[in-house]
């Protein structure tokens, strides 16, 4: 079969597309034949070892797809060869086939086409998981959404709004913060102007009372010394490919929480509350009460400038590779 492979850690452009053997079956697991590859901010960062999971090389890059069950293990109930299913693999779905655990392959919802379901499991899974979950956001309250353009970024805006949020979305340029607007945004902030001074401004100085940060670098200290008192600062992941140092002090003197929230770690220690997740957001879906939205979509041979694109955050919403052709 066709892969991205990493070969060893360094610069995007030394990933090349290799043809491998097929992953071995395990037990509990399913073979999914990989239609499309979902492209993540992880995705870029891995190759250059600069993310917090370092898989030994080499490895075949992807962290999320959707595809059709070509095989399934046989003590695995539940899912049958042919049933249309989208996976968080963790690694993998940069190739014509991924072996999963069972537990990381949900049912595609009736209607879904395959680029919507190979963004869908890790951006919604990840907004609910830490805004829902962890954040326990509140009617009323104001939430800050650092990277709002993202493909995280824009499902934030709209759980935010579900549950009753003002949201405040921060992004680079006029062109993404009008796509955070179009997702239901009240207030827009450009990542040129002071985060502190305009979080303050908007809030009546109050400050926010969730700040949901994807993004990490010189953003998280700015923000944060916006927060409200007894504020939740969300860390999510840090697109930037830098991770912000927190200073105590300001979390001190605001009485705030700092909480980390991630939706892998959730699927690896609790898989059953993830999948319970992913049914609720794939009934939402079903209501019409989510708008997913890929806007980039590149051919398998394209993985390379799909990779830089993401990194270059020139992405709105989110990217897709075409692993086998339409």
């Amino acid at each position: 079969m066709k892969a991205v492979v990493c070969t060893e850690y360094g610069p995007i452009e030394r990933l090349s597309i290799q043809s491998v053997p097929a992953p071995a079956m395990k037990l509990g697991s399913v073979r999914i034949g990989v239609k499309v590859a979902s492209i993540n901010p992880p995705d870029v960062l891995m190759p250059q070892d600069k993310y917090h999971v370092k898989p030994p090389v080499p490895f075949i890059g992807g962290i999320e797809g959707a595809g059709v069950v070509l095989e399934v293990a046989p003590d695995v109930t539940g899912l049958s060869v042919g049933d249309r299913v989208m996976t968080y693999a963790g690694l993998g779905c940069f190739a014509e086939q991924v072996v999963v655990p069972a537990s990381r392959a949900f049912r595609t919802p009736d209607g879904m086409d395959d680029e919507t379901a190979a963004g869908f499991v890790l951006v919604y899974g990840t907004a609910h998981h830490v805004l829902v979950e962890a954040a326990a956001l509140k009617q009323d309250e104001t939430l800050v959404v650092l990277g709002a353009s993202g493909g995280i970024g824009l499902c934030s805006i709209q759980i935010g709004k579900a549950l009753g949020a003002r949201v405040i979305a921060v992004a680079s340029t006029p062109e993404k913060l009008a796509k955070c607007k179009e997702h239901g945004a009240d207030d827009l902030i450009r990542t040129d102007e002071s985060l502190r001074d305009r979080i303050k401004e908007l809030t009546g100085g109050r400050g926010a009372d969730v700040i949901m940060d994807i993004v990490g670098g010189d953003a998280t200290d700015s923000a944060l010394r916006a927060i409200a008192p007894y504020g939740r600062y969300m860390i999510a992941g840090y697109a930037s490919g830098i991770v912000p140092n927190i200073k105590a002090n300001l979390i001190f003197l605001k009485q705030a929480r700092v909480i980390g929230a991630s939706f892998r770690i959730l699927l690896e220690r609790n898989p059953q509350a993830a999948a319970v997740n992913i049914r609720h957001l794939s009934d939402l879906w079903q209501r019409k009460l989510l708008r997913p939205e890929v806007t980039a979509r590149y051919r398998f041979e394209q993985v390379v400038d799909a990779l830089k694109h993401v990194g270059d955050r020139k992405v709105i919403g989110k990217a897709v590779l075409y692993v086998q052709p339409e």
